[in-house]
């Protein structure tokens, strides 16, 4: 019973690390080596999985049929949606929903970091991308699901537990509170595209996950918060005048940091 029990396990872990994956191959900026594992590794897997729920299969089977959208179809449906800028109705990053506080969302990427630091990766590589991004996010609750098949397969309950609670904490913390409304943002923005439909699994599974897990999230980021105006150097005599008297204090950021080898 014992052996029955890990093999089920250990199928689910995997399962969930493929679904993950389907969706952070399809997020990500269209390139040949996206569509190339999405093709011959991930799709092929998750084309035989249900997970009986309409909600989360209907989006799912949408968004495999559309693997077959040309490359460069693909492209720009991803190019109009994310733009050269950030996006204003739907920002692939977490700290665009908490308070336009530079304190407050350093502190959120910090914090990210934090869990990507502790089982040995850092941000980085051919495709760099703050620690926050949407599909930065869904690739370590990925990463945490191998992890996890790994240690039913070839360690003990410690590490297993220890790779829950991590990945419980971090959707409960991060990906859990944002995710799903921006999945949702995303359908309605992409609609009937490879990106909408990714979108809306998103929002799917997201949910599903949560509650199949019993995770609920500290907090609900339903929608973007408005960021305040670059400041041009321009301003009038009064604040001139007072910008004089207080000088302003300058702030330094943290510096980015490359995937270790």
């Amino acid at each position: 019973m014992e052996t029955i029990a890990r093999t089920a396990e250990w199928e689910t872990a995997l399962a969930r690390a493929a679904l993950y994956e389907l969706l952070v191959h399809s997020l990500a900026f269209p390139s040949e080596a996206h569509r190339e594992v999405l093709r011959s590794t991930v799709g092929p897997v998750v084309a035989e999985l249900s997970t009986g729920d309409p909600a989360v299969d209907g989006p799912l089977g949408v968004l495999l049929r559309a693997l077959d959208e040309p490359l460069d179809t693909v492209r720009a449906e991803h190019a109009a949606i994310f733009t050269h800028i950030e996006p204003m109705d739907c920002p692939p990053y977490e700290s665009a929903h908490v308070p336009a506080d530079i304190f407050r969302q350093t502190e959120v990427m910090a914090d990210v970091a934090g869990f990507y630091r502790a089982h040995g990766l850092f941000v980085g590589g051919a495709e760099r991308e703050r620690p926050d991004h949407i599909v930065t996010e869904i690739e370590f609750v990925a990463f945490m699901a191998r992890k996890e098949a790994y240690a039913l397969a070839n360690l003990g309950s410690d590490e297993v537990a220890e790779c829950r609670r991590t990945r419980d904490l971090f959707l409960r913390d991060h990906l859990g509170c944002w995710g799903p409304d921006f999945g949702r943002r995303l359908a309605l923005v992409g609609g009937s595209s490879t990106i909408g439909a990714a979108g809306e699994l998103l929002a799917a599974w997201l949910e599903a996950d949560l509650e199949a897990l019993g995770v609920t999230p500290t907090q609900r980021l339903s929608e973007p918060v408005p960021q305040p105006e670059p400041d041009d150097d321009s301003c009038g005599a009064t604040d001139c005048a007072s910008s004089e008297s207080s000088p302003p204090v300058p702030v330094e950021i943290g510096t980015s940091r490359k995937r270790a080898p």
